[in-house]
C-alpha cells in the first residue's frame, strides 16, 4: 500500500497534511468553523487528489505493487 501511495498520491505521506487535519478538527472543537466547513474542506481536497490520480493514469505501473501485495490476502 505504501508503494501504491508513495507513487501516486505522495502528499499522503507527508506528516504536515496530518498536522493541518488536525489543526482544522482543532477549529471546529473550538468553535471557528463548523464541522460541515471542516467536511467541505476536506471533500474538496480528497477529490481534487482524486481526479489527479485518474488523471496519472499509472494503474500498469502499478500493477507490479499491487501483484505483491496480492500474497499477503486470502483469495
Amino acid at each position: 500500500m505504501y508503494d501504491v501511495v508513495e507513487n501516486s498520491l505522495k502528499q499522503l505521506l507527508n506528516p504536515d497534511l496530518t498536522a493541518s487535519w488536525e489543526k482544522g478538527l482543532t477549529y471546529v472543537s473550538e468553535g471557528s468553523i463548523t464541522s460541515d466547513e471542516y467536511m467541505e474542506k476536506l471533500e474538496r481536497f480528497v477529490a481534487g487528489r482524486t481526479v489527479n490520480v485518474i488523471r496519472m493514469n499509472n494503474q500498469y505501473e502499478m500493477r507490479g505493487y499491487f501483484d505483491r501485495s496480492a500474497a499477503y490476502y486470502k483469495k
